[in-house]
């Protein structure tokens, strides 16, 4: 299944555990990115049955985090702001992509609930995640921009209001930290 390339290599066997148990999904082409060496292709939408997913996602260890990342990229808004809200309280390395693309997208509530966690969460693994993928960090405030200006624009008449720039700008200032 195409959700295998979205993990690391080392987490393969426990991956093609749990996709059975998710049952079908129909995602979309997914997107590329870099990550710690390895070249992951992240779903952009999944279409999983959300009450299954969300009983995978309380599984313990990494097949239930697992599932909360295939779940920030439900087609739900409702499923993905509960699943990010709990990926938050994560500090594996590689839930890094499925958050931070969520910065990048329309639903409001969920990109504040990530700004206001980004100051305290996987701060290291963030900054090398940010650097790793220049041209994706550019083309997710591109999309702040484009979605601000077309659905926020009247309740956040000025940009440097706006929770999607200052979450930008939090991501931003993370992509320029020196590496440890």
């Amino acid at each position: 299944m195409a959700e295998a390339d979205a993990f690391p290599a080392a987490l393969a066997g426990t991956v093609a555990q749990l996709l059975p148990v998710l049952g079908s999904n129909h995602a979309h082409p997914p997107f590329a990115v870099r990550q710690d060496g390895q070249a992951l292709l992240i779903p952009t939408r999944t279409y999983y049955d959300s009450e299954q997913l969300l009983a995978c996602a309380r599984l313990p260890g990494d097949a239930g985090v697992i599932a909360l990342c295939l779940g920030a990229r439900h087609h739900d808004g409702y499923v993905r702001e509960a699943c990010v809200k709990r990926l938050l309280l994560q500090e594996r390395a590689w839930t890094v992509p499925f958050v931070v693309h969520l910065c990048g997208e329309y639903v409001l509530e969920i990109i504040e609930v990530i700004g206001a966690a980004l100051p305290a969460w996987n701060t290291q693994a963030l900054a090398r995640y940010l650097r790793d993928n220049p041209a994706y960090v550019d083309t997710l405030e591109r999309r702040t921009i484009s979605y601000w200006s077309c659905y926020y624009r009247r309740r956040h008449p000025v940009w440097e209001d706006y929770p999607g720039r200052r979450t930008m700008a939090a991501l931003r200032a993370l992509q320029q930290l020196t590496p440890r």
